[in-house]
């Protein structure tokens, strides 16, 4: 059996064991930096309600010094790969017309590849390799990268369904259905330490009654953004209940964690919330705990929960610690 056959059986076997979306594009991009033996690989998921192009997942360095670059459909050379749902191959990118000069980039551009993530023949992203070489990549290579696209986008796309499901629609982060997501793998060695901390907006019925709910759901997608931006990689926000959220942070102990509940608290503190409409300030209290042994989630959740009514009963605005 051919050896390229051989590689591409493997990869259909590792998706089967890849669950999760952020697996299923670790993998496309750890494989397509293996085939083309480059060491830059970005993949960008379409968000169709703003119809930009986002980086989810990548290998290498960032061709851009800002992480987080979008492209609109149609826009620059992934834009038009998008927006044609066709690949495109160039040895001489920044000469391309289609090409749009970004003064953040690290580095120049000398070759492109990129190849649309194909769902039922809808675009839902695009897997691209960039080198700073001039005509790097062939259409061997272009032909590996559909072939590649073809066979991941359809697993890439049901992860990413399932992960909508899991989703809060107002703040983004994971809702109640979500929980199993955020604790994955995390309650099965009862000796890695898991701390959560449960987090509630403090009086949060008033910003509703004196500012209107409009107000109310841009201070809880803010709020939520803001406890994102606190957290590592690895630890999971949850919107627990009307205006309470989970915070999963595995791998820490109870003190590493009220530190990141203190520094979620004094970030929220110091948020200017009053240019979204609140006519008062906005503060939250949280309630840390920490895994005792093999204790299940809900035991651990609950301690947290009574962590946090403490810190409400003591004024608001504070840290308490589970006993």
């Amino acid at each position: 059996m051919p050896v390229q056959i051989e590689r591409l059986i493997s990869i259909a076997h590792e998706l089967q064991q890849r669950a999760t979306l952020e697996e299923q594009l670790q993998l496309l991009v750890e494989r397509t930096a293996e085939i083309l033996e480059v060491p830059r690989v970005n993949v960008r998921l379409l968000d169709p309600d703003v119809g930009r192009l986002m980086v989810k997942c990548r290998a290498g360095a960032p061709l851009h010094r800002g992480p987080f670059l979008e492209f609109r459909m149609g826009e620059g050379l992934i834009g038009w790969v998008a927006a044609n749902g066709r690949s495109l191959l160039t040895g001489d990118a920044e000469k391309d017309p289609r090409f749009v000069v970004r003064p953040d980039m690290l580095e120049p551009l000398g070759s492109f590849l990129g190849v649309p993530l194909l769902a039922q023949d809808v675009c839902i992203g695009v897997l691209s390799v960039a080198e700073a070489r001039h005509d790097r990549f062939t259409t061997d290579d272009e032909q590996w990268m559909t072939l590649l696209a073809a066979l991941c986008a359809p697993h890439i796309e049901v992860a990413r369904l399932s992960r909508l499901a899991q989703l809060d629609s107002l703040t983004g982060v994971l809702n109640r259905h979500g929980l199993d997501l955020a604790f994955a793998g995390a309650l099965h060695d009862p000796s890695r330490p898991l701390s959560v901390a449960m987090c509630d907006i403090d009086r949060f019925k008033d910003v509703n009654d004196r500012d209107g709910h409009a107000t109310g759901d841009l201070v809880l997608k803010r709020v939520a953004l803001v406890l994102t931006s606190v957290l590592r990689a690895g630890d999971s926000v949850v919107r627990y209940g009307g205006e309470e959220f989970l915070l999963v942070l595995p791998g820490i102990e109870a003190t590493k964690a009220a530190r990141v509940a203190e520094r979620a608290r004094a970030t929220i503190e110091t948020e200017p919330l009053a240019a979204l409409g609140s006519t008062h300030p906005v503060t939250i209290s949280l309630g840390v705990a920490e895994r005792h042994g093999a204790e299940v989630r809900e035991q651990l959740i609950a301690r947290a929960d009574e962590a946090l009514y403490r810190a409400k009963r003591m004024g608001r605005n504070q840290v308490c610690l589970a006993d």
